[in-house]
């Protein structure tokens, strides 16, 4: 028995051989390998993207918010088309930006009143009959709040 042990472990140890990845030889020349390719942005990386871009210049002087919240709804409206949720989404953050500009809210208030209208859609979502899509505007004011996104 002992005897066919020892030519039955290295049979075993020989036979994964053929299932290991096999470094070539020194001096061979190794295929080509393309680098994987990188994802597109999506439509929540764009809009974050142009939002801090639009942020540096609210924060230049160069912008007012509510403009600047202007200017992001255009940019969304040519990369995410409208959708009930993000039209309503957008409608409260233009809503916060007149009255941030206007003195009226301070930026903690402006954050949870953001934030329980991202709540509620959270909680509307399951029950939401005609969903859109991609709620790409609100997903993305989602992940600013780091919560989690529409539909996950």
């Amino acid at each position: 028995m002992k005897k066919l042990v020892l030519p039955l472990a290295a049979a075993v140890a020989l036979s994964a051989c053929g299932v290991l990845p096999t470094l070539p030889e020194p001096g061979t020349p190794q295929p080509h390998r393309r680098p994987p390719p990188v994802a597109a942005p999506t439509k929540v990386d764009l809009l974050l993207k142009e939002a801090n871009r639009l942020a540096e210049e609210v924060k230049a002087g160069r912008l007012s918010r509510t403009a600047a919240a202007d200017q992001l709804n255009a940019y969304r409206l040519r990369v995410a088309g409208p959708n009930l949720v993000d039209d309503n989404t957008f409608a409260t953050y233009r809503y916060i930006a007149v009255e941030r500009d206007a003195g009226r809210m301070s930026p903690v208030e402006a954050q949870d009143k953001m934030e329980v209208k991202l709540r509620e859609w959270l909680r509307a979502w399951p029950k939401l009959r005609q969903r859109p899509a991609d709620p790409a505007f609100t997903n993305f004011l989602l992940k600013v709040y780091r919560l989690p996104p529409l539909g996950y």
